[in-house]
């Protein structure tokens, strides 16, 4: 009976908290209803996040949209740079009337030289990897089912940057490609002086064959001077509740307060 009140109090004090958040950030409520990143939108929201400084938004594995949107209600004035190599998400991508014309669509994948790699085509789209899913994404996620293989282009990040000529300024670098994060980092050295803000989502548990490690990518970017100055909350597995993954943010080390 304790547990059964405790419970009931704990859930209806989380649902104040929720909509005391609603209130105070009236642009979440869009995110939320437009299939937005909610929690990267908690996870930006926030005093460290120099937005007034960000003057691009570089999103690598943008798949349907989801972070544009979250990005537009952040920072609606930024334009934002979208990478993403699954064909059928870059069609969706490109049919969506996106804010003002602030959205570029590349369809490409990005990683740490110009090659090319089988792109696995997961079901859920946002599951799809250049990397093999492990018999424990299946298990926890069954809706992550290859359904189809595309041969897919890779080129470097600051080579397409520098390619394009954007104007000097800070960058914020989104990145979410199931396991291939260091590669991406790993082709973004050149441009890692007007990256101020890096987000990464990174899985603790072996969800895809030859992932980059949590430790791995936060001692590459301490060396490279970013400091991890936040973390989302972790998604756990509904079997054992051990953690599956989440978000990383890291800040240039000048920037940090």
């Amino acid at each position: 009976m304790k547990d059964t009140i405790y419970n009931s109090i704990a859930q209806l004090g989380t649902r104040i908290k929720n909509y005391g958040y609603l209130l105070a950030n009236p642009t979440y409520s869009k995110v939320r209803r437009g299939r937005g990143c909610a929690d990267l939108y908690r996870l930006l929201n926030q005093d460290w996040f120099p937005r007034n400084k960000i003057q691009l938004v570089l999103d690598v594995g943008a798949n349907e949209g989801q972070f544009i949107r979250t990005s537009l209600a952040l920072m609606p004035k930024v334009p934002i740079y979208a990478f993403e190599p699954n064909p059928a998400s870059v069609q969706k991508l490109q049919m969506s009337n996106w804010d003002g014309g602030k959205v570029k669509i590349f369809s490409v994948a990005l990683g740490s030289k110009a090659v090319r790699l089988p792109l696995n085509i997961s079901k859920f789209s946002p599951a799809s990897s250049l990397l093999q899913p492990s018999s424990k994404l299946s298990s926890e996620f069954p809706e992550t089912e290859i359904e189809a293989t595309v041969d897919v282009k890779i080129e470097r990040l600051d080579t397409l940057i520098q390619a394009i000529g954007v104007e000097q300024g800070y960058f914020l670098l989104k990145i979410d490609v199931q396991g291939f994060e260091l590669e991406v980092l790993e082709g973004a050295i050149g441009i890692f002086d007007q990256v101020a803000v890096i987000v990464c989502e990174v899985n603790i548990a072996t969800l895809y064959e030859k992932q980059c490690s949590f430790e791995s990518i936060v001692a590459f970017l301490r060396h490279y001077q970013y400091n991890l100055i936040d973390i989302s909350n972790p998604i756990r597995s509904h079997i054992t509740h051990e953690l599956m993954y989440l978000d990383l943010a890291f800040i240039k080390n000048e920037l940090s307060t």
